[in-house]
Parts: C-alpha cells; sequence; structure tokens
C-alpha cells in the first residue's frame, strides 16, 4: 500500500471514530437525561440500559479496529526502519525487545 493511500485510509478511520465518540458522547447523554425522568417505568429503564449497552459495544468495536490500524501502521513502519538500517548498517543488529 503507497504512504498516500495508507494516510488516506488513516484519515478515514480516525474521522469516522470521531464521528462515532460524538454520537456516543451525544446519544449517551439523551439516555442520561431520559433516565432521569420521574415517571421511568421499568420497561423504559431496561430499554435504556439495552441501548447504552448496545452503543458502547459498537464504540468498543470501532476503538479495537482503530487501535489494530495503528499498531498494523506502527509495525511496518519499524520493519521498514529495522530492514533500512540493517542494508546500511550490515555489521549492525538490533532484535526488538518483547
Amino acid at each position: 500500500m503507497s504512504e498516500e493511500r495508507t494516510a488516506d485510509t488513516t484519515r478515514i478511520v480516525l474521522r469516522s471514530f470521531g464521528v462515532m465518540v460524538t454520537t456516543y458522547q451525544e446519544r449517551m447523554a439523551q439516555l442520561l437525561e431520559q433516565a432521569n425522568r420521574a415517571d421511568l417505568a421499568a420497561e423504559d429503564a431496561l430499554h435504556l440500559a439495552a441501548s447504552a449497552l448496545a452503543l458502547s459495544a459498537r464504540l468498543t468495536r470501532r476503538l479495537r479496529e482503530v487501535n489494530e490500524h495503528v499498531l498494523a501502521l506502527e509495525e511496518r513502519a519499524l520493519a521498514q526502519l529495522q530492514e533500512q538500517l540493517s542494508q546500511r548498517f550490515p555489521g549492525v543488529h538490533v532484535e526488538p525487545e518483547e
């Protein structure tokens, strides 16, 4: 994947995640408002809890995708750096620590 395409993909992933976080905040604020209502029935409370769980599950899934994307970028960049340095300085070999 070219540098430009990788950067474009990163921008898309991060922008999408930012939108999702903002949506999460807004929706959770609405759920919290609804939960504060004096006339909240038990069935409504269960629906609010289910909505909050589903919302959080989606956010967690997206966060995992963002983490995986960033870690893959880091791994590729460090592997490239190690390769370039080992070609330039063949006598020096540094293995990353586990």
